[in-house]
Parts: structure tokens; C-alpha cells; sequence
């Protein structure tokens, strides 16, 4: 696996824990689109997810107030995955 530095985190993002944690949502969304063959991928998820991250290739955006209501009503979850919240990834 190639090296990424923290440092290049910290230049496009200035809370890494919060890329980090965008960078791992990253990941998961290419899980599940492996799981689904939706997805083809070549090399190490993680290394994509944290070389799209260090890129610039993914935002994230914080939640609106009608968006944390919603994660606290009854049900949540239920309808399947909601790319809206959390990773945005620029297409």
C-alpha cells in the first residue's frame, strides 16, 4: 500500500479525524457496491477511499436540521442507504 501522510490530509481538510471518518464512509459505500457488482475495483479499497480523500475527490457537508431529525425518528434506516448524508463524492 502506498504511504499517505497525515500532512496531506491536514493540507485539504483541516479536521482529520472528520476526513478520516469521511474517508472510511468512502470505503463502505464501495463495499457495498462490490456486494451489489455494482462496483469493479482493482486495488485496496482503503487506498482508493484515503487517495480520493487526499485528491479531493470527496466533501462533506454538515447536517441540516430537518437531516438530524430524521436520523432521530422511529424507523430510520429501514428504506436502505442514504448517500446524502455523510459522503458526497464529487462525480
Amino acid at each position: 500500500m502506498k504511504y499517505l501522510s497525515v500532512e496531506n490530509i491536514w493540507k485539504r481538510y483541516p479536521n482529520k479525524y472528520q476526513a478520516l471518518n469521511v474517508a472510511s464512509l468512502e470505503a463502505r459505500r464501495v463495499i457495498d457496491g462490490l456486494h451489489k457488482g455494482e462496483v469493479q475495483l482493482t486495488q485496496n479499497i482503503y487506498e482508493y477511499a484515503l487517495g480520493r480523500l487526499v485528491h479531493g475527490e470527496l466533501t462533506y457537508e454538515n447536517l441540516t436540521e430537518a437531516e438530524m431529525e430524521a436520523l432521530t425518528r422511529e424507523g430510520y434506516g429501514e428504506t436502505g442507504y442514504d448517500s446524502r448524508l455523510g459522503v458526497s463524492p464529487r462525480r
